[in-house]
């Protein structure tokens, strides 16, 4: 080691001299190399290139360069590696540098102190770890860096101050492989690293550099940043792409396409079912790892043999004479070839006496190292042993890389400069065949027809009939091992890579590892051996890094699959699919994200209640309407147990065990109860946008009722699989056959039941399971424990048949295979139902239909296994998101915890600890303490807490997988936004928000709460788009609109309850609308002088009803020959908006009007865009006298239910408010539908209370825009009109 740290620093020495003597626009830089000492020629620098040379360290592995940090410079040997992406330095403090006896950091440190322009800027942010435990920690600095005669003032590194590795890195990959981005999860983390910074400082033109590393006796090379040495290569250069990996760059990953033998005997071609084989190209790799199925074909060509002991590939030292070599393709058929020799394939196992065969052909020869090596998972490595051979250029401003076959030893120089960032690689042409990179050759066993002459022009005896069994020390150590078998190889895993013990020898040296080395004890032959702390011969792996270029094993795989759409921002769901772990397969499958859906009163909240009491969530069952002073665990707001209703929804998760079959399966289940009112029906909503199923609960009275068709909207509009549940089984008038022929009839989509009642209204027991026609009846307290019996009872037997055979009928109507077997006459068995069931569920052809009674405690279990059985997991369902970087098109999401994350906000909540976010997990995995980005502001936002909810309870967790529901604290963001972890331009579609109907006036009775007051606004209007605000220009009153009379009541009553914050409240405001019935000319001229410049403004033309679309305006111009100017023109566009807003009847929106523009006139001095756009307003305004202006009024589909005897008392109401539109009378109760004016409506609850004696219900929803009664108009333009006078006289 003395020696080492001697010649190092002598090459450094060396260095300086050489670097003083050279002229000007020479850039030298060499290293004194250890084994063939030799004086490096000198090489030119042109402009905008810059050269380093690199030594293959032989102690060491690997190829390293003298560089210097800090102002005076401190001198540092550090190993160059295109795989990572920071500079680092080892810190002189670091104890792997300064303890005795750890042979110290001899390639050099760095100290601060002694650096007058060092500055701190991540205190604590470097941090990389390996796979193997080894890390480096401390802080990320600036100071000056000076490599290859280039100085950069400014460059950003990181400073080792713990570190159990004794040397340091340069790091020249893509920046978005820097530690800090893993470590941050945000590519916004990302800084200049050492090529882009040597662009920003006009160093060299484009992010690109090409490397030469020579053979393997010369042991040095060079790297030239920003150019190209054409003297350097022979044949043609050849460029193809780079892959991305989880759609981001960051590592050369390319596309080897074919592999062929060549010797004096022959020549073979190899396949392996793996082709095309993403490979990295990684000068931080010192052996070549290909496919287990290849490397072993590439063994038998060559005659290594897999050692055991060892764990690796050897091969006697004689066959680097050999004339055999391979040829590796990349990039299609056509692509480059380069030829790698078994000169470069052999290398030495130790720098001392080798190990020896014993026995077999080989016996007596030296074992060496063998240069490819099998692995079992992509992605594979192309590391020194084959780079050697190849000159290539990295451009990393197109991702793309150029290679040709290198010139060993070439003295020739001749330095192309890129000329322009993004420019292309310089004497490059294209690979002419990409587009067939993903065509897989056909796979066949070779016929070895290259074996023997790999063997007989080295002199050696080929191996393969027989292999030599063991391999020892000349000199006599016994080492006791195994025998060599090719065919018995160890499972190397991809993290684990290949075993360390790869060095045994005499000496304390071993040549090719890359990393540090410690001595340690062979378990097997007790004697000393060196062990890299690196699983991969020195290939460094960053496992805590999320975007390294190995985050999944088979992601460039994934990449590769794509080659044909080669932007590919994002993996199919098939290749997810293909690549999804075991556990995580079993973890989606087990996963339900379900939401309860209803009219109101249809029992959804009692349902909820026990499905947490029967998954063992809540220790106790609890009514609605707090009667027992405690309510519902759903309904957790006090109003809503005050009011026995669901105002907001509540979320919550549950664990549910399966029993099929003697087997428990465990399910998850995330469950939303959601309320019934259409006055909060943006929470069902937003709850239907982020689930992936529904349980539709109906009344098994009432059966599908107004509301029912609403949720039934809003489920097929976010393509909502849902099942059915009849709920209230136990009560006077269940039907439910009569709900399943509703659903079929009104809701449009294919139902059948797929149990039967046993017994009905009180007598209700249980049910029938009619696909394995079993009895189930409910037992013990609460029902806890279910009765099964496959003993129907005798009278419903014919029932049972029958309806199964209507099940089988249904089913054959919505699915293939179910159909294919009705034709054929086959009777299904249970399990052939059930998947019919599952896949028409899933596919929105079908519902099944499940009845019970929840607050009897009948029956809930059996939907909660239809639940598991029927509904999808969350990859069994399309969720897609907007590609922003492509015009917003549209792409899959995979619910894959590798890929890069993807999440939706849906719901916010004010909380004591802060604002509360519901996040849908639909892609990636979320992390406490990570960084998202909120793609509509573009802003980063850290995740301090993670929590799931269980209705108003919180379990903090610290991540939750793709495809979950959680929420998060500390994230300001509104309702509907789309957040990512940086790597992905996604956005999400957000969900339907309806217009309001209702408005009121409101304000604080004490000014003294107006702050509590503008606070709680603006809260309800983050949680809740449908409640909106805004102050009136006129009146200055604030209007709170909202949608219906109970969605106001409850928002007072909270600033009430939850503020403290009485608050007047005004006459509800109608939304009317105004619009005009004919045509109306006009000519108007705007000329007001004011002392200075003035105004004048001329158009003429008409205004006119808007025929192709009442609910819209409509502005054209007609105007020719330029007597208005197009910038006016705009102008007067915008002022017909402006006065559309607020229009001249009663100052509400304007719609359906026409405005034609077909002339006017301008001044040189007076006309303006403002004269224009008011003269357009006031001619509009004088028009519309003559227009024939109509206030229109918003009708509002109201749906009625109640018991039949109060028909007669609700007609008459109804005639005084609106036209009924149809009546539905059953046995016990009716359901009226009509078109009223919302200005009638408001409080008819108390009058339909009063009228049914509190049994009635309503509910109402937007219609349709129609004129108002004349004697209304009047009314209402008469009062308008008063209240601006009163104004004027103010």
């Amino acid at each position: 080691m003395k020696g080492a740290v001697a010649i190092v620093a002598g090459a450094l020495l060396l260095a300086e001299a050489q670097a003083a003597q050279a002229s000007s626009g020479v850039v030298e830089w060499s290293i004194q190399k250890r084994r063939l000492p030799q004086e490096l020629r000198k090489l030119r620098r042109r402009n905008g290139t810059f050269e380093e040379t690199v030594t293959n360290e032989n102690n060491r592995g690997g190829y390293f360069a003298t560089c210097s940090v800090g102002s005076p410079a401190q001198h540092l040997t550090l190993q160059l590696d295109t795989g990572s992406s920071d500079i680092w330095v080892p810190d002189s403090s670091a104890r792997v540098c300064t303890e005795t006896g750890s042979g110290g950091c001899d390639f050099g440190t760095f100290n601060p102190a002694k650096s007058t322009s060092f500055e701190v800027v991540g205190k604590g942010d470097f941090e990389i770890s390996y796979v193997d435990g080894s890390t480096s920690k401390g802080d990320y600095f600036t100071d000056v860096f000076q490599i290859g005669g280039a100085t950069l003032q400014n460059m950003t590194m990181g400073l080792g101050l713990k570190t159990t590795i004794p040397y340091g890195l340069v790091g020249v990959g893509y920046a978005l492989n820097e530690a800090i981005v893993g470590n941050t999860q945000s590519s916004s983390s990302a800084y200049p690293n050492l090529p882009v910074n040597m662009v920003n400082e006009g160093l060299i033109n484009s992010v690109a550099y090409s490397l030469w590393l020579n053979d393997l006796d010369a042991s040095a090379g060079n790297i030239l940043f920003g150019g190209i040495d054409t003297g350097k290569y022979t044949g043609e250069l050849t460029r193809m792409d780079i892959y991305p990996t989880q759609g981001v760059f960051t590592s050369f990953l390319v596309a080897l396409t074919s592999l062929e033998a060549t010797s004096p005997s022959g020549s073979d071609t190899l396949t392996a079912k793996e082709f095309p084989i993403p490979v990295v190209l990684d000068s931080g790799t010192t052996l070549s790892y290909l496919p287990t199925e290849l490397a072993q074909q590439v063994w038998k060509e060559a005659g290594a043999i897999y050692s055991q002991q060892f764990d690796l590939a050897v091969i006697p030292c004689k066959m680097e004479s050999s004339k055999g070599y391979f040829s590796f393709g990349f990039a299609g058929p056509n692509g480059p070839k380069i030829k790698v020799g078994m000169d470069e394939l052999v290398l030495a196992l130790t720098d001392g006496s080798p190990p020896v065969f014993n026995t077999g052909p080989y016996k007596g020869m030296d074992a060496c190292e063998f240069g490819i090596q099998n692995f079992t998972s992509s992605p594979y490595l192309l590391g020194d042993t084959f780079l050697r051979s190849a000159y290539v250029v990295y451009d990393l401003a197109n991702n793309q890389i150029a290679i040709a076959p290198t010139d060993f030893n070439s003295t020739k120089t001749n330095i192309v400069a890129f000329p322009s960032m993004s420019a292309a690689i310089p004497s490059a042409t294209v690979a002419p065949d990409q587009s067939q990179v993903t065509d897989k050759p056909s796979v066949t066993s070779p016929a070895y027809a290259a074996s023997p002459g790999f063997a007989d022009s080295a002199g050696v005896k080929n191996a393969a009939p027989g292999l030599p069994s063991a391999l020892g020390f000349a000199h006599g150590h016994s080492l006791g091992v195994e025998s060599f078998e090719p065919a018995k190889m160890r499972v190397i895993r991809a993290v684990a890579a290949l075993h360390s013990s790869r060095a045994v020898g005499t000496r304390q040296g071993v040549q090719h590892l890359r990393l540090g080395y410690r001595l340690v004890q062979d378990p097997v032959c007790s004697l000393p051996r060196w062990s890299s702390p690196s699983q991969v011969t020195g290939r460094r792996h960053f496992s805590a890094s999320p975007l390294s270029r190995y985050a999944a094993a088979s992601a460039a795989e994934d990449a590769l699959k794509q080659a044909k759409e080669l932007a590919a921002s994002n993996m199919t769901a098939e290749a997810a699919a293909a690549r999804m772990t075991p556990e995580e397969a079993k973890r989606l499958a087990s996963v339900r994200n379900i939401g309860i859906a209803a009219h109101i009163d249809s029992g959804k909240t009692t349902v909820t209640e026990r499905i947490l009491y029967y998954t063992g969530r809540v220790n106790a069952i609890h009514e609605v309407r707090g009667r027992d002073g405690v309510g519902a665990k759903m309904d957790s707001m006090e109003l809503e147990r005050e009011r026995g209703i669901t105002i907001q929804s509540a979320a919550t998760f549950a664990d549910w065990t399966k029993k099929e079959n003697g087997v428990d399966t465990k399910y998850h289940i995330n469950l939303i109860d959601t309320p019934g009112h259409i006055d909060f029906t943006i929470e069902v909503e937003r709850a239907m946008r982020v689930l992936d199923g529904a349980v539709m609960v109906l009344c098994a009275v009432s059966g599908v009722q107004s509301q029912t068709i609403t949720v039934d909207r809003q489920m097929k509009r976010y393509n909502v699989p849902r099942i059915s549940f009849v709920n209230k089984m136990d009560r006077m008038g269940a039907n439910p056959f009569k709900a399943v022929e509703m659903i079929n009839s009104k809701l449009k989509i294919p139902a059948a039941a797929i149990q039967i009642p046993i017994g009905a209204e009180k007598e209700f027991e249980g049910v029938v399971d009619l696909i394995d026609m079993k009895a189930i009846r409910n037992e013990g307290a609460r029902g806890i424990n279910l009765r099964i019996s496959k003993e129907i009872p005798p009278e419903l037997q014919e029932l049972a048949q029958q309806k199964r055979q209507e099940l089988i009928e249904k089913l054959a109507d919505v699915d293939d295979e179910m159909a294919e077997m009705f034709l054929d006459e086959i009777t299904p068995t249970p399990e052939q139902i059930k998947a019919a069931i599952r896949r028409a569920t899933i596919a929105l052809k079908f519902t099944p239909v499940l009845m019970g009674s929840a607050l009897a405690d009948k029956s809930v279990q059996p939907m909660l296994d239809a639940v598991c059985d029927y509904l999808p997991n969350p990859n069994d369902v399309p969720n897609n998101a907007l590609d922003r970087s492509k015009g917003e098109q549209a792409v899959q999401l995979v619910p894959y915890n590798s890929l890069p994350f993807v999440g939706l906000a849906f719901k916010l909540e004010e909380n004591p600890y802060g604002q509360l976010t519901y996040i849908r997990v639909y892609q990636g995995s979320l992390k406490k303490g990570t960084y998202l980005f909120n793609t509509r502001t573009d802003k980063k936002v850290r995740i301090p807490r993670i929590v799931r909810m269980h209705s108003n309870e919180m379990e903090d967790v610290a991540e939750i997988g793709a495809g979950e529901i959680c929420a998060v604290f500390g994230v300001d963001c509104a309702s509907g936004d789309t957040f990512t972890d940086g790597k992905l331009p996604y956005s999400m579609s957000s969900m339907y928000v309806p217009d309001a109907v209702m408005s009121l006036s409101i304000k604080p009775k004490k000014s003294s709460d107006a702050d509590a007051f503008s606070k709680a606004m603006n809260r309800f209007m983050r949680e809740d788009p449908t409640f909106r605000l805004h102050v009136d220009e006129e009146s200055e009153e604030t209007i709170i609109s909202g949608m219906g009379e109970l969605h106001l009541e409850v928002y007072v009553e909270r600033l009430r309850r939850e503020y403290k914050v009485d608050c007047e409240v005004g006459q509800p405001r109608v939304a009317y609308r105004e619009t005009l019935s004919q045509r109306s000319d006009f000519d108007y001229l705007l000329r007001r002088q004011t002392g200075g410049p003035g105004d004048y403004a001329r158009v003429v033309g008409w205004i006119e009803p808007n025929e192709e679309n009442p609910e819209t305006n409509k502005f054209e111009s007609r105007v020719v020959g330029g007597n208005i100017p197009d910038k006016y023109i705009s102008a007067c566009s915008k002022g017909f908006d402006e006065v559309c807003e607020k229009g001249p009847l009663l100052g509400h929106r304007v719609i359906g009007a026409s405005l034609v523009l077909t002339d006017g006139a301008t001044h040189v001095t007076d006309s303006s865009d403002y004269a224009f756009s008011l003269a357009t307003q006031m001619a509009f305004s004088k028009a519309f006298e003559t227009a024939g202006g109509q206030v229109l009024e918003p009708l509002m589909k109201t749906t009625i239910t109640a018991p039949a005897e109060f028909q007669g008392a609700i007609l008459m109401l109804m005639n005084k408010r609106g036209t009924i539109v149809d009546t539905e009378v059953g046995a016990e109760e009716f359901t009226m539908v009509a078109d009223c004016s919302l200005n009638a409506m408001f409080g008819f609850s108390t009058h339909l209370r009063a009228a049914t004696q509190g049994k009635g219900e309503f509910s109402m929803e937007f219609s349709h825009y129609a004129p108002a009664p004349p004697h209304l108009q009047k009314e209402l333009v008469a009062k308008y009109q008063k209240e601006l006078a009163a104004k004027r006289t103010k």
